[in-house]
């Protein structure tokens, strides 16, 4: 499977804006310009391995967190994913996400044969 970079862009953008920095910011701390920056986000150009680890490390995420669009073994991935997700939860969110985790799981199970029907 190749990078799917305008995945990629997307993640970088929604993972900066989350963080509240600027293309501009961004650059400066990776010593990029901040063109070079809107050309990664819009998949205009690719960016070389140390940029994207530069770019992780300055958004305080992996860079699973950016390639999980492309990766094909994302277990693991998603399990951080989900560890992140739950990261600032209160006891009793996490309770009630389980509880939900789990009924959701039993009903794609039991239901299963429906979408197999269905696609017939």
């Amino acid at each position: 499977m190749q990078i799917n970079y305008i995945l990629l862009g997307q993640r970088i953008r929604a993972f900066r804006t989350k963080k509240g920095i600027t293309q501009m910011e961004l650059a400066e701390r990776i010593d990029r310009s901040a063109a070079y920056m809107s050309y990664v986000e819009t998949a205009y150009k690719s960016c070389s391995l140390d940029t994207l680890v530069m770019v992780a490390n300055e958004l305080n995420v992996s860079t699973d967190d950016l390639l999980i669009d492309s990766l094909t073994n994302t277990i693991k991935a998603s399990n951080h994913e989900f560890t992140a997700i739950l990261s600032d939860c209160s006891d009793y969110e996490m309770r009630v996400l389980l509880d939900i985790v789990k009924a959701t799981k039993q009903a794609m199970r039991e239901y299963k044969y429906l979408t197999r029907a269905n696609r017939r």
